[in-house]
């Protein structure tokens, strides 16, 4: 069954689910859901009405912290592990947090693998993300990852950019905006800067003297000609913020290059206004960024017809975050681990174990068993062995292999040596060559290509140049005193040669 994961994103007005089912290189969003803080009577209010939807509940819960909220700092560092990493960066960062060390979290990322790498270190107090965590377990959510917003977005961002090139996400809210610099699957740097679409609702009503919410209504739409000029000039205040930060990394040198493209989510990147400008003012192309654009992202149902990037795509990312990945941040540490699946595990550990045991036993109580039968019948047979060596040569006394030594007694019966007599015959090889040569004349054309002699009978095989050489050499060898029954089985034509090829069988007296 795949396995389901709830991206939560609770921002300053509004909190955004999405719940995919994560299967094999592919995603399935099955749920998504949108609750506006303020009308659901508080943040309290608006968790509780988004968990109404009973398959919103999820084992997996990610989740994330606003960039106002943490202190970020660029540090070299001598080495590559990340264990002695650990180790080293709450004496690197004391002096520069302002918070007693106790009372912070601290991760961080690889911003540049070197000899020396460069890493990103974000920090935040204990009591922030400590009121998340409790705020959600008091609605049975348990949180498997906190991130820091934005960060999830460029990193999937990132993996279809050009790895070459310095890119720029903005993600703009109600009263803050979050910058994130990245590069290849790096995060360079995070900002953030006092702006948000709150700022641009305000001059709608300003302007055209309507409430807040017909604001955001013109806003979205883009009509508030009243409020341009104010609004330009808000939003230029807001360029320029951006745009020195952007200046003073490459005159530090965290930077070589202004990013090629501006990317834009949240709220208040749905003023089309906003973007105008920002492309005017940078002079670079800027586009709203779409997490669910990515290939390996499938919706299901209806839920794609009211799918908003702009305002989906932080829980979208979250929910689609490799939760074991080390390009992002984690402040689920120390006291605010996920807790729930490794009570669970311990419970059935022993269990687990025990089984596990009795497993192991009962295969290693039948490598036992077995190995001692076929050790007992490898002994019987070798014994075996034994008395049929004794009863056939009771003469040898000592043995060693009796199996080699039967072999190699076996094969002089067969095959005795040229020289000595036959044990069954007591005709000699010599003898039976000495015989065939002078019955033979040496005009006689006749070339021997296999002699086999078992002591009773002779079988020859050989060639010579016609047939009637064949009836020849049948003649003169009936004429000895040694072979009886000199038969030719078989004489045939051996075409490439050009001659005969013959099988000669001869039985001793």
């Amino acid at each position: 069954m795949p396995e389901k994961i709830l991206g939560l994103d609770i921002g300053e007005d509004s909190i955004k689910a999405v719940q995919i089912a994560a299967g094999f290189r592919e995603y399935h969003v099955v749920n998504s859901a949108m609750i506006d803080i303020e009308e659901a009577g508080g943040i309290d209010k608006a968790i509780e009405k988004l968990l109404e939807n009973d398959t919103l509940r999820s084992s997996i819960c990610v989740t994330s912290l606003p960039v106002h909220q943490f202190s970020f700092r660029n540090i070299k560092l001598p080495f590559k592990s990340r264990k002695k990493i650990k180790q080293i960066l709450p004496y690197e960062l004391e002096p520069l947090i302002p918070y007693s060390f106790d009372d912070v979290l601290i991760d961080y990322i690889i911003t540049t693998q070197s000899e020396q790498p460069e890493a990103l270190v974000a920090s935040v107090p204990k009591s922030t993300v400590g009121d998340l965590v409790n705020l959600l377990a008091a609605h049975h959510i348990e949180t498997s990852v906190i991130d820091i917003d934005a960060v999830a977005v460029a990193l999937k961002l990132a993996a279809a950019c050009d790895p070459e090139k310095y890119f720029l996400l903005l993600d703009i809210g109600k009263r803050n905006t979050a910058g994130v610099l990245f590069k290849g699957n790096k995060i360079s740097q995070i900002r953030h800067f006092r702006f948000g679409g709150e700022a641009i609702s305000d001059s709608i009503v300003r302007a055209v003297g309507c409430d807040q919410h017909s604001a955001e209504e013109i806003k979205k739409m883009g009509s508030a000609e009243e409020a341009k000029e104010d609004i330009c000039k808000i939003c230029n205040d807001f360029f320029t913020d951006v745009g020195n930060t952007l200046n003073f990394l490459i005159l530090n040198s965290n930077m070589d290059l202004m990013p090629s493209r501006i990317f834009l989510t949240g709220g208040g990147s749905l003023y089309p206004l906003l973007r105008e400008e920002m492309e005017r003012f940078f002079s670079l192309p800027v586009a709203v960024a779409d997490v669910s654009a990515a290939e390996n992202i499938r919706f299901e149902g209806k839920i794609m017809k009211n799918w908003d990037p702009a305002l989906m795509n932080q829980a979208l990312a979250l929910a689609t975050r490799d939760v074991r990945d080390t390009h992002g941040f984690n402040f689920s540490l120390g006291d605010f681990k996920p807790k729930k699946k490794y009570d669970e595990f311990k419970k059935g550990f022993r269990w687990m174990a025990i089984l596990f045991l009795i497993i192991l036993s009962t295969f290693c109580v039948d490598v036992y068993l077995t190995y001692r039968y076929d050790s007992r019948y490898l002994k019987d047979l070798k014994q075996e062995i034994t008395d049929v060596f004794h009863k056939t040569w009771p003469e040898v006394t000592r043995i060693v292999d009796p199996v080699q030594q039967l072999r190699i007694k076996v094969e002089e019966l067969r095959n005795p040596p040229a020289g000595r007599e036959n044990l069954l015959s007591g005709v000699r090889v010599l003898d039976i060559l000495d015989d065939i040569s002078r019955l033979l004349p040496a005009s006689v054309d006749f070339v021997v290509t296999s002699f086999q002699y078992d002591g009773n009978t002779v079988t020859i095989k050989g060639q010579t140049d016609n047939f009637n050489t064949v009836d020849n050499i049948e003649k003169a060898l009936g004429k000895s005193n040694i072979f009886n029954n000199v038969k030719i089985s078989s004489a045939s034509l051996i075409e490439k040669e050009n001659r005969v090829g013959l099988d000669l069988k001869m039985d001793l007296r």
